[in-house]
C-alpha cells in the first residue's frame, strides 16, 4: 500500500516568484496550499534574472497584469515585512535611428491606449534622464512606473511568509510524476505521495514535462538568457535602460554594479540542469553596452550567469486552467508582475 504523505487542497509545483506568491496569496485567504520546489525557493529563473519591473515593451494582452502589478509592488515591503530592493526609478526604451524612432512612437501610442503612462523624450530631456548615453541615441519612451527589485529576495520572502500563514513548503522535493486520481490528483514526490484537489503548475521551462502526465500540451521551450555584472561604479544610471532594436537591458544596482542583460542567450539543458554563458554572446552584449553607455568601456566585470527559463511561441506567459489544473508559467525574462491574471494570454490545451 502506498503511503499518502499529505492530502491538500492545492498543490503548487514550482517555487519561483509565480509559485511562491501563489502560495502566499492562497494561504492569506485560508486555503490549504503545499508548495513543491525541486531545489530552493527562488533559485532558478526568478532568482537569476536582472530584476526588472517593467510595463512597457510588453505585448498588449499582458498590459492588464502589468498595470495591476503597479498596485502591488509599492506595498510589498510592508505587506511581507521585508526589504525587497524595489525601486520605482522608471525605465527608458531607446532608439538610435530615425526608422526605429518612428516604429517606437507607434508602439508607444498603442501602449498608451492600453492605459500605460509613457512620455517621448529626446534632446535635453533625454540627457537629463541618462546623461551618460551615447550621442548616437536619438530618443526614447520613458515610463515613470517602471523599476527594479532584488531577484534574490522576492520569491524566497514570499515563500517564508506563505509558511507563516500556514502554507506547507517542501524544498529539495522534485515531483517525479503527476496524474489524475479520481476527482483529484496524485503527485509522486521525493517526500512521498501527495493527494491534491487542485494543482498549479508554475514550474517554468519544466512545466510541459509535468503537464504531459495529465494529457496536456503546454507550448513552452527552453530559453537561456544571460547576464553580466560590472564592478561597482560611480552612479551612471538613474533609470533602467531598455533597447528597442538591440537586445539589451541595463540597470545600476544600489551598490553601484551595472547589470547587463536583455535576452542574448547562454547554454543550458533541462535534464542535466547544466548551464553557462556563451562566450560570443557575452562579447556581443558587452559591445552593445559600451556603444550605448561609452562610460562602461573601461569597466571590469565580476561575473556572468544564466537562467533556465520557459518561453512560449508568442513570448507571452501561459495563465490558464483546464479541469482543475491551473497553469501559470513562462513569464519571459521578467516574471515580475504580481497577483492577478489577465485574459488573452497564451493557453494550455488538451493533447
Amino acid at each position: 500500500m502506498v503511503t499518502i504523505a499529505r492530502s491538500v487542497d492545492i498543490a503548487i509545483v514550482g517555487g519561483g516568484i509565480v509559485g511562491a506568491s501563489c502560495a502566499y496569496f492562497l494561504a492569506d485567504r485560508g486555503a490549504g496550499a503545499l508548495l513543491l520546489e525541486s531545489g530552493r525557493v527562488g533559485r532558478e529563473a526568478s532568482g537569476v534574472n536582472a530584476g526588472g519591473v517593467r510595463q512597457q515593451a510588453r505585448a498588449l494582452p499582458e498590459m492588464p497584469l502589468a498595470l495591476r502589478s503597479l498596485e502591488l509592488w509599492p506595498e510589498l515591503d510592508k505587506r511581507l515585512d521585508a526589504r525587497l530592493g524595489y525601486e520605482r526609478c522608471g525605465d527608458l526604451r531607446i532608439v538610435e535611428t530615425a526608422p526605429d524612432a518612428e516604429k517606437l512612437r507607434g508602439v508607444a501610442a498603442r501602449e498608451r491606449e492600453a492605459g500605460l503612462s509613457l512620455e517621448w523624450v529626446e534632446g535635453t530631456a533625454l540627457r537629463a534622464l541618462a546623461p551618460a548615453l551615447s550621442s548616437r541615441t536619438l530618443g526614447g519612451t520613458f515610463c515613470p512606473t517602471g523599476g527594479q527589485a532584488n531577484p534574490l529576495l522576492v520569491a524566497p520572502t514570499f515563500g517564508r511568509r506563505a509558511q507563516d500563514l500556514g502554507a506547507i513548503v517542501w524544498e529539495g522535493c522534485p515531483v517525479r510524476s503527476l496524474r489524475r486520481d479520481g476527482t483529484g490528483f496524485a503527485l509522486e514526490t521525493a517526500n512521498g505521495r501527495v493527494r491534491a484537489t487542485r494543482v498549479v503548475l508554475a514550474a517554468g521551462a519544466w512545466t510541459p514535462l509535468l503537464a504531459a502526465g495529465l494529457g496536456l500540451r503546454v507550448a513552452i521551450s527552453l530559453f537561456v538568457p544571460q547576464m553580466t555584472a560590472t564592478v561597482p561604479l560611480p552612479r551612471v544610471l538613474g533609470t533602467v535602460l531598455l533597447g528597442f532594436s538591440r537586445k539589451l537591458s541595463m540597470k545600476q544596482m544600489r551598490g553601484g554594479a551595472v547589470l547587463i542583460g536583455g535576452g542574448k542567450r547562454g547554454r543550458g539543458d533541462l535534464v542535466t540542469r547544466a548551464r553557462g554563458p556563451a562566450e560570443e554572446n557575452m562579447r556581443l552584449a558587452a559591445l552593445d553596452a559600451v556603444e550605448v553607455l561609452p562610460v562602461l568601456g573601461g569597466a571590469e566585470t565580476t561575473r556572468s550567469w544564466v537562467g533556465l527559463e520557459g518561453l512560449t511561441p508568442d513570448e507571452m506567459p501561459i495563465i490558464d486552467h483546464v479541469d482543475g489544473v491551473h497553469v501559470a508559467a513562462a513569464s519571459p525574462s521578467d516574471p515580475w508582475w504580481g497577483g492577478s491574471s489577465p485574459s488573452g494570454c497564451s493557453t494550455a490545451s488538451r493533447r
